[in-house]
């Protein structure tokens, strides 16, 4: 059976704060299997068996209050994470103010924004992508943010954006 609607639905069960441990235990289908169907499309399998897609599909999925006590107990990937992260740092979100609405460390921002880590706890990328929701369509200046830090970031980001300057072979020959 295609294995495309079997990994769109665990992946919905990840976002509502299952880690893949978890999905594995509530479906009783191995976790590495699991971990696999939860790989971006090209990446995953294309076919698994009924008995696998029935029992993935048979998790019932969590509710929204239901899901809080359940997060951080896995982790997921944290590109996405760091594209909110430098999305808010493009638009003026120094880390320190965005540390504080994660309560992480300043430092655990900058991280995960800069692509340090690969893997981040669910909580966390369940609050990352909260904060973002509620910090991109304000003005963090407006919000209390110093308008030199603002400025800062802004122009951090935008330099991180632009590609190295290639060298010359005709400069480098003089």
């Amino acid at each position: 059976m295609d294995a495309g609607p079997v990994a769109r639905y665990a992946a919905a069960l990840r976002e509502r704060g299952m880690a893949a441990q978890d999905i594995a235990g509530a479906s009783g289908v191995s976790v590495t299997l699991i971990r696999r169907l939860l790989k971006p499309p090209p990446l995953h399998p294309p076919r698994v068996s009924q008995v696998t897609a029935g029992a993935v599909l048979g998790v019932p999925l969590p509710t929204k209050e239901r899901s809080a006590p359940l997060a951080g107990r896995g982790q997921v990937d944290a590109a996405p994470a760091s594209g909110l992260l430098t999305e808010l740092a493009e638009r003026g979100w120094p880390a320190r103010r965005l540390g504080r609405g994660l309560c992480v460390n300043p430092r655990t921002v900058a991280s995960i924004r800069d692509g340090k880590y690969t893997r981040i706890s669910i909580s966390v990328d369940q609050r990352i992508r909260a904060l973002h929701a509620a910090l991109l369509p304000l003005d963090p200046v407006a919000a209390g943010v110093r308008p030199g830090d603002a400025a800062r970031v802004r122009t951090w980001a935008q330099r991180r954006r632009e590609p190295a300057p290639v060298p010359r072979p005709e400069l480098l020959a003089a």
